[in-house]
């Protein structure tokens, strides 16, 4: 039995910086003046090198972008919440308080390029672009987009599409209902859903894995040499386009599917095709795992102009 990672839906708020506190506290004695729930903010934050900053927002939007500065700038527009921003040594963390466990706080906060993200939240859109850190993301529900991470990036969604490119490293993705696409990855990816979508392509690395309870997986890239790479769907398609030579030993699994190919199928003696077979192509060096309980496996050379049916 496949099992699958429960996905964490509690919302933490744990940041890293280093700052200058001047505008910071400047910022925070308006507000207290103030006394309201609803306005805005804009503060900047001057940070060291190997800045990490954290987010956790219970409704709305994080938007994450990278600045040549060695500034932190926050800029939020709320709505029955208060901004909260602590610094410990290299940390910081921005939070959302808010009233009567209601309330909206939409961020857009650029920082230093290679800055290490994590965003946390329960109703929350999340945009990471350019900044190319570490990057943690947990929300409940929420679509999340990631554009170039560097080191290891994980991206955890209840229900919510999620998008990643250009990630320069290890990559694990999971949601509960939402689809995936990836593009780009120089690392490993795993890659789990239970009822997704999964769409994949240009992956760099040579350990590769998605596994769905309901939906399709699409991988267009290649089968590197002594790679392993594992693609699983209960209910649903598992489509494998290959760019480039293949050289694999090819592991194939399916009850009520069925098994298409454009390569030649060389069994070893003595095996016969059934629910559960093995085959090699070229060397077969690398081991490809496909399995579909009930939809049709489909092995295919990019270049051989065959489109599923």
């Amino acid at each position: 039995m496949t099992r699958f990672p429960t996905l964490r839906a509690a919302v933490t708020a744990l940041a890293l910086v280093s700052v200058s506190a001047g505008p910071l506290h400047a910022q925070r004695g308006r507000d207290r003046d103030r006394d309201r729930d609803q306005g805005s903010l804009d503060t900047a934050l001057t940070v060291r090198a190997a800045a990490r900053l954290s987010v956790s927002n219970q409704n709305g939007t994080v938007t994450v972008r990278s600045w040549g500065r060695n500034q932190i700038r926050v800029q939020a527009e709320y709505d029955q919440a208060r901004i909260e921003i602590d610094e410990s040594g290299s940390r910081v963390s921005v939070r959302a308080v808010h009233r009567r466990g209601h309330g909206e706080v939409d961020y857009t906060i650029t920082v230093p390029s290679g800055t290490a993200i994590d965003v946390n939240g329960l109703s929350t859109d999340i945009d990471v672009s350019g900044v190319c850190g570490e990057v943690t993301t947990s929300v409940v529900s929420g679509d999340i987009t990631v554009q170039c991470t560097e080191g290891l990036a994980q991206i955890q969604t209840v229900s919510g599409d999620v998008a990643v490119s250009d990630a320069r490293g290890d990559l694990d993705v999971g949601t509960t209902s939402g689809d995936i696409q990836v593009r780009g990855v120089r690392g490993r990816a795993n890659i789990h859903a239970v009822s997704a979508d999964v769409d994949l392509a240009d992956i760099q690395g040579n350990d590769v894995t998605a596994e769905v309870v309901s939906g399709d997986i699409l991988y267009v890239g290649p089968i590197r040499d002594n790679g392993r790479y594992t693609f699983k769907s209960h209910s649903g398609d598992v489509t494998v386009r290959v760019v480039g030579t293949l050289n694999a030993t090819v592991n194939v699994s399916t009850f009520s599917g069925e098994f298409d190919t454009d390569y030649e199928v060389r069994l070893e003696p003595g095996t016969r095709i059934s629910r559960e077979w093995q085959f090699r192509a070229g060397t077969g060096s690398a081991r490809i795992r496909l399995e579909s309980f009930s939809g049709t496996i489909y092995l295919r050379s990019a270049g051989g102009g065959r489109r599923e049916e």
